[in-house]
């Protein structure tokens, strides 16, 4: 049984058999797709037909997986949903409705969680995991997200690698750690199709950033709950923080603007002044290490241009004038990400300019 199909191999010895299988299979699996490969033996021993009807019983205590008689011995493998099934299953292979003479041979099945979930935890001593996860890749995979946070090398795991993960849940996992180390602290959850997020933030932008960024994108047949609060206590109000600040509100008010699919910076009367009010803002945080953020919207793909290095790009144009303003070359690294992280959502007029930015982020 896989895939919601249910594949009949082996003998019966007559019409009537198939048919009496058939309908115990239909009871069982409504709805399931049947493929019969099932041959007429007329020779066949007695007992075969409640040997194949009990196999069935067993099959349907599985999630998935495969159950065979031959030779008087029942062999199962596969996966049962949850410890209750588990349980279940169990009972029934023990039961005295198993045909007299019909040995377990053997039973190799997996215990898959239900619900199958991850938790991730953050905050500024560093990141937890827990739950369930399909492989050790993952775990790894999550571990080298934290190389370019200020949480680098502090995650504590406490997964287990448990089958049964829903297609699709790696890549969840992967964007609900991404936007969780946006905030100062928070929790994400990954349970089944599901994720979840809720964090603080002392950044009314990376608020916004976040709650919209964290339910574009998502794999197929997830849906995500993000909700992203302003700290009320925590957010200290002296430099760098106030640079911080004045830096997003600059962004909201005069964003770094880029022609489409271009890396110019034409410095009209509106970008020089942007320009020089970022300058003049870092001046006054000369030992920030200060990250330039480049984004891009997504009408530059429909005419082929590569957003990740386009965004990378302007950051990179960013950072030039900024030094020829004054600004250290060691203070600035510029970053592109393309379009991941919309700050309003895709397709909207205002959503065009606004996530065609550049904004900058002070390390901690």
């Amino acid at each position: 049984m896989a895939d919601r199909r249910i594949t009949l191999q082996g003998l019966v010895r007559d019409e009537a058999e198939r048919a009496a299988l058939l309908a115990r299979l239909s009871r069982l699996f409504p709805g399931l797709a049947v493929v019969d490969t099932l041959v007429v033996e007329p020779n066949l021993q007695d007992g075969s037909v409640s040997a194949a009807e009990f196999a069935l019983d067993v099959l349907a205590k599985l999630g998935k997986g495969t159950v065979s008689v031959e030779g008087g011995g029942l062999a199962v493998s596969g996966e049962v949903a949850g410890a209750e099934n588990r349980r279940a299953f169990e009972a029934l292979l023990e039961s005295s409705s198993r045909p007299a003479g019909l040995a377990l041979r053997s039973s190799e099945v997996a215990l898959v969680p239900r619900p199958y979930g991850l938790t991730i935890s953050a905050d500024r001593n560093g990141v937890a995991l827990s739950g369930h996860v399909p492989d050790r890749t993952l775990v790894e995979t999550l571990r080298t997200l934290l190389q370019d946070s200020p949480l680098a090398g502090r995650m504590v795991d406490a997964t287990e690698i448990a089958p049964g993960a829903p297609a699709g849940f790696a890549a969840a996992a992967r964007m609900a750690l991404a936007n969780l180390l946006r905030l100062d602290l928070g929790s994400a959850t990954v349970v089944d199709d599901v994720i979840a997020v809720r964090g603080l933030t002392c950044r009314e932008l990376i608020r916004t950033e976040v709650e919209t960024s964290a339910v574009q994108g998502l794999p197929p047949g997830f849906t995500a709950d993000v909700v992203v609060g302003l700290r009320q206590t925590g957010c200290v109000i002296d430099p760098p923080n106030t640079c911080q600040n004045d830096l997003d509100a600059l962004t909201r008010r005069d964003p770094v603007l880029f022609a489409q699919g271009t890396t110019v910076v034409a410095l009209d009367e509106t970008t020089e002044r942007a320009l020089g009010e970022a300058a003049a803002i870092l001046k006054r945080c000369p030992g920030a290490r200060v990250t330039i953020e480049g984004h891009a919207n997504r009408d530059g793909q429909v005419r082929g241009f590569d957003n990740l290095d386009l965004s990378r790009r302007r950051a990179v144009r960013v950072r030039e004038e900024l030094i020829r303003r004054g600004i250290d070359p060691a203070q600035l690294e510029a970053r592109g990400f393309g379009t991941e992280r919309p700050l309003l959502p895709h397709g909207s007029a205002e959503a065009r300019t606004m996530n065609r930015r550049v904004q900058f982020t002070i390390a901690k």
